[in-house]
């Protein structure tokens, strides 16, 4: 007979099965990903205390520990700072189950849980140009049923900025193709969108469904391999770039430019953005929780603050930039440091 689960074993288990599966209902990506760390953290545990993963306590999780992982993750694995943060993410997330699990470890659980997140430099999104987007719009070969999946697949990507998550599991139920044209993307933490589709998105998509004879199968999978199984992140990164390399023919800044998914999600908010509509129908429209995050964009726009400082930022100081003096004594002190 196996042994019994121990004490760790226990709540690990109940962690995935009653916290996020039943009460938080988190997406299959929230669960591989928290899945993949602890795997991660458990061996990593397993070898610097020479203690099999069955043999492993929820004593030996200390805060020490934990900060142990990370560093190694680093380090070791040459993981990045975003990386380190989000795996420090999953092990706070089981540590805050924990502690009602066991009250008694109150105090390591909050020594944990204080663990800080690491700060890191903020580096500007990637994007593609209106000439980029329909160079890569142009390039598949719709003379062939890959070709015209492939256009598909861009096109609906490009008009409602859906995640690769989101694309992958679109299946036809949710895509409304008569007038007015629409689709119900079901997103993060299971919240449900309503982006509209241009008529050439909804005449693009409804020819791609009737050739693979699926109108009549609500729960098909809209973009699929050829085994008629639902495309997976690789197949779709795979795709993006085969067109990219067709792409890169017609317009050559697209050769050496770093291309993924969410590259073209970060170029619809884009160019929504420049075209004037407002950042809260933005916000509804990628399926973001705040609108801080979509604000990123306005950051990002270059264009746009060149136009504002052709408006009079510069205009604010017809005789040049003034400097502000300190006028007191402790004032001046701070200014030197």
């Amino acid at each position: 007979m196996p042994n019994p689960p121990n004490e760790l074993s226990r709540i690990l288990q109940a962690f995935f099965h009653e916290r996020l599966a039943a009460q938080r209902r988190a997406s299959t990506h929230t669960v591989r990903s928290y899945r993949d760390t602890w795997k991660l953290l458990l061996r990593f545990l397993a070898e610097r205390n020479g203690t099999p993963p069955t043999r492993l306590r929820l004593a030996d999780l200390t805060a020490e520990a934990i900060l142990a992982f990370l560093d190694h993750l680093e380090t070791q694995r040459h993981c990045s700072v975003r990386t380190r943060n989000q795996r420090r993410a999953a092990i706070r997330a089981f540590f805050r189950y924990a502690v009602f699990c066991r009250p008694e470890a109150l105090e390591q659980c909050q020594r944990v849980l204080q663990i800080p997140t690491k700060r890191f430099t903020r580096t500007l999104f990637g994007l593609l140009t209106r000439e980029e987007m329909d160079a890569m719009l142009s390039a598949p070969e719709r003379t062939t049923p890959i070709g015209r999946r492939h256009a598909a697949l861009i096109l609906f990507l490009y008009n409602t900025g859906a995640r690769v998550s989101e694309a992958t599991g679109l299946t036809v139920k949710q895509l409304r193709l008569d007038h007015p044209p629409h689709v119900r993307i079901l997103g993060k933490g299971d919240k449900e969108r309503v982006v509209p589709l241009w008529d050439d998105t909804a005449e693009t998509l409804r020819a791609h469904i009737t050739e693979r004879g699926i109108m009549g199968s609500p729960d098909a999978p809209v973009f699929a391999n050829r085994r008629g199984e639902r495309l997976t992140r690789n197949g779709v990164a795979h795709i993006l770039n085969r067109t990219q390399e067709k792409a890169a023919e017609r317009c050559p800044s697209l050769r050496h430019k770093p291309l993924t998914p969410h590259t073209l999600r970060h170029t619809t908010a884009m160019h929504l953005l420049q075209s004037g509509v407002d950042l809260n129908v933005i916000r509804c429209w990628l399926g973001h929780a705040a609108l801080d995050t979509t604000h990123q964009y306005v950051e990002a726009d270059l264009e746009m603050k060149r136009q504002a400082l052709a408006k009079g930022g510069i205009a604010l100081f017809p005789n040049g930039p003034t400097t502000w003096k300190p006028t007191d004594e402790v004032l001046a002190f701070l200014e030197t440091l």
